[in-house]
């Protein structure tokens, strides 16, 4: 096992592919480095560099798809390299990779400026899909976001014991009452915490690293209670296959991801719970 000043060494990498590059490797083998979840790893990092783990995850994002789309810049690791232009540029791949590919040297030798690769990073993003992304946007994205969460809600508390399908006494309460972490429901089996409900709804587009600080997130969780109910809308863009094989791969048990359609009243079995 590596020795706490060589983990500390490399922790203060200041070379930002090299440092997401290994953040990569500590993730997916935090157990090999002495931590129980990579959240646990993370946030010893991001305690050495006097940061918050949520701010790794650009050189992670950035070092990944460099690996995959540029090995040569990968392998080099050049210290002008911008981050934020490989990031940005990720993005624009997302959307449209001809684009991106047309305008990857301009982007990565810094000949695009960050704000004008902004700017097509828009473009590209407002033509894809326009109709959902003007639906799911400002206040109209929220107030579906509100309404997911108020039918969901509703749906748990009517019909807890029917959710986990369990004869035991079960009440349903509003959350957030979990230090530091707040949660949406908590289920209780009299005084004791039986599931915390984690409710997220409708979003324009779900980023890797998103999925990754989710299931963290419900891994800190199951320190509280035996088990997570993670709920999304039906036919929505998160990938739960992706949260699903994550889970497996680090054997986190006590996970469950389920969607429900989004209208107004729902019933048990509309609950869909993934394998």
């Amino acid at each position: 096992m590596m020795t706490e000043d060589e983990f500390q060494d490399l922790a203060k990498t200041e070379n930002w592919i090299a440092l997401g590059a290994w953040l990569n490797h500590v993730v997916q083998e935090s157990e090999t480095y002495g931590f129980e979840f990579p959240d646990d790893a993370l946030q010893s990092v991001a305690e050495i560099r006097g940061t918050k783990p949520a701010s790794l995850r650009n050189p992670m994002s950035a070092a990944k798809w460099l690996k995959s789309n540029r090995p040569d810049l990968f392998d080099s690791k050049p210290d002008w390299l911008a981050m934020m232009q490989v990031i940005m540029l990720s993005r624009i791949d997302r959307y449209d990779p001809k684009k991106a590919h047309e305008i990857a040297d301009a982007v990565l030798s810094g000949e695009l400026s960050q704000a004008e690769t902004k700017a097509i990073l828009d473009q590209a993003r407002l033509a894809e899909k326009p109709a959902v992304v003007v639906a799911r946007g400002g206040f109209g994205g929220q107030k579906r976001a509100r309404d997911f969460a108020s039918n969901a809600k509703k749906l748990i508390k009517q019909n807890a014991n029917d959710v986990f399908d369990t004869r035991k006494t079960l009440t349903v309460r509003e959350g957030r009452t979990f230090e530091p972490l707040a949660t949406d429901l908590i289920v209780y089996e009299g005084s004791q915490p039986f599931a915390a409900i984690e409710i997220r709804g409708p979003r324009n587009r779900i980023d890797p690293g998103y999925l990754i600080d989710q299931l963290a997130r419900a891994a800190l969780l199951l320190r509280k209670v035996p088990e997570v109910l993670y709920i999304v809308p039906e036919k929505s863009e998160y990938k739960l296959d992706e949260l699903v094989a994550i889970r497996d791969k680090l054997e986190i048990e006590g996970i469950k991801f389920g969607t429900l359609p989004e209208k107004r009243s729902l019933t048990p079995g509309d609950l869909q719970l993934a394998k």
